[in-house]
Parts: structure tokens; sequence; C-alpha cells
């Protein structure tokens, strides 16, 4: 059997006493904490003895030292602290001694002090998630992909996890245990936003600008592209020219995705799904054009 387990796994800041029901929990199964972290925990095993966990949310400590030992002299053994101001405890257990023992917080002051403080940020972020969620919902509107989908989702996600983590925070008595811990929340949302930003580093554009001179026995003037990702992709495209155009995106069978078409200053936006492949631009003029007509033509797919 291991001797030793990391555990990856994620607590929303109002979930704290969730968290410390779970290491008691895997102290009953005989694995003590080695190292708390915010993402990441590193387990012993030890079934020769049964700890109960406390976590102290401070990050104004003057005195470390000082502050460790008095809650060694409470019979609190420090572990780790986090990045962000946890810091996890434990004490053996002594089923003789009241609950009240292995409770860190007594004072209902100093609750309602930590409730508060983490009650403001969670609104705080909230909002600002939701501000996000609605700058990217825009975004997202007129330049459709996946990146920003992912990120108005994730955002929103984000914003109403947090707004409802402050009112749990604030109403502990009206919002009950949940029944299941919103780390994985957390976990899926930024999995999602990692996804949505890698999507958006991978994309490049496709861009291409020459000048042509109309002649009937040529073919119709193509550029080859390439799409490295499944995607909504915008075409935009510019036509200086006296004579009418198409321009027009196919796949290798020939396909067509899209045309815009039109004469003299023509300037038009499509938004294409495209999947990874290669695929055609090709500009042509209409029929009727006359020999030697000058035209400028310039596209750009992002």
């Amino acid at each position: 059997m291991k001797n030793k387990k990391t555990r990856y796994v994620m607590y929303p800041a109002w979930e704290y006493r969730r968290e410390i029901e779970d290491l008691n929990a895997l102290s009953d199964r005989g694995w003590q904490l080695e190292k708390g972290g915010c993402f990441r925990s590193v387990f012993y095993r030890d079934e020769s003895v049964l700890y109960r966990y406390a976590l102290d949310y401070n990050r104004s400590i003057d005195d470390p030292v000082r502050y460790r030992d008095t809650f060694a002299e409470q019979g609190w053994e420090f572990i780790s602290d986090t990045f962000n101001g946890w810091h996890f405890f434990r004490k053996v257990y002594d089923p003789s001694l009241p609950p009240e023992e292995y409770e860190i917080y007594t004072d209902e002051t100093s609750v309602r002090d930590m409730s508060d403080r983490w009650s403001r940020l969670g609104y705080a972020f909230g909002g600002v998630e939701l501000a996000l969620t609605a700058a990217n919902a825009l975004f997202a509107l007129r330049h459709p992909s996946v990146t920003g989908i992912a990120c108005t989702l994730a955002c929103l996600g984000l914003g109403v996890m947090l707004l409802v983590g402050a009112w749990r925070i604030r109403h502990p008595d009206v919002a009950g245990k949940p029944r299941r811990s919103m780390g994985w929340c957390f976990t899926t949302l930024f999995s999602v936003l990692l996804l949505g930003l890698l999507f958006g580093v991978i994309r490049y554009t496709q861009y291409s600008s020459s000048e042509y001179v109309y002649d009937p026995a040529m073919p119709p003037w193509t550029w080859e592209m390439s799409v490295p990702l499944p995607d909504f992709y915008t075409l935009d495209v510019e036509a200086d020219t006296d004579a009418n155009v198409d321009i027009t995106v196919t796949n290798k069978s020939g396909k067509v995705l899209t045309t815009l078409g039109g004469g003299g200053d023509l300037r038009g936006k499509a938004t294409i799904f495209l999947l990874p492949g290669k695929y055609d631009v090709t500009v042509q003029y209409v029929d009727g054009t006359e020999p030697g007509t000058v035209g400028t033509f310039r596209f750009e797919v992002d």
C-alpha cells in the first residue's frame, strides 16, 4: 500500500468548514495531512493516530513565531499555510473532550468578521465577473469564436458562484449545508476558460492582398489557407475595382461555404464555421467584365 498520496481539490472560501470535515474524514481512514494547499494537498499514511483539523485565515501576521506558539499553547500543531492567508492546524483527537475543544473560532465576533471579509470580496469579484460577462458577450456577438464563447460562459459561471458564495457566507442558517462542494465547479469553469484561451493562442490570421488585371483567358485568382482549429472565423474582404467581383470560400471538395460580391468599393464580412483543414479563397470578375480591368483585392480571415 502506498504511504503517500496527493489530492487535487479546490474549496471556495465559504466552504472552509467542508474542507475541515473532509480532512477529518481522511484522518479517520488513516490519511494524515502533510502539506495543505489551495489546489494541491499531500497526505501520508498513519493509522496509529487520529487528528481533528482546523483552518485559520489571517493575512496580517506580524510575528509568525508568536502566532504559531499561541495555537501550540492550546494544543494545535501547525502544518502549513497557503499564499492567500489560510493556515492549517491539527490536534490529536480525544473523544472524551467536548466538540468545542476542536474549534478555533469559538468567538462569534471572530467568525462574523471573517465571514464579512470574504462576503465583501465575493460580492466585489462577482460583480466584476458579471461585468466581464457582458463585455465578452457583446464582443462574441460581433466576432463569434470558441474563445469568446468560453470566456463568456466562464465569467458568467464564476460571477454567479461568487455571488451565491457571498450570500451563503452572510446567511449560513438560511442557506444550509450544500449537498456537494462547489470546488468542482470552479475547476470546470477554469478548464473552460483555459481551453478558450488556448484556442485563441493557436488561432492565427490568414491575410493576402494583391492587384490584378482581368484576362478572360486566365482562371480566377485563388489563395489557399490553412485552418488549425474548429472555430468560427470572420472573412473580411475589400475590393477596389471598376467591375463587379465575387469572393468565395470553398473547401477542397468544392463546396461553397460563403460568398461576398459587389463592385466598385466593396467592403464585406461573413462569419463561417470552419473545421481544421485547407480552404480556397477565390476572387473572380463577373461575366461581362472588360479585359484589362484593374482591381485591388484584400482578404483577411481571423
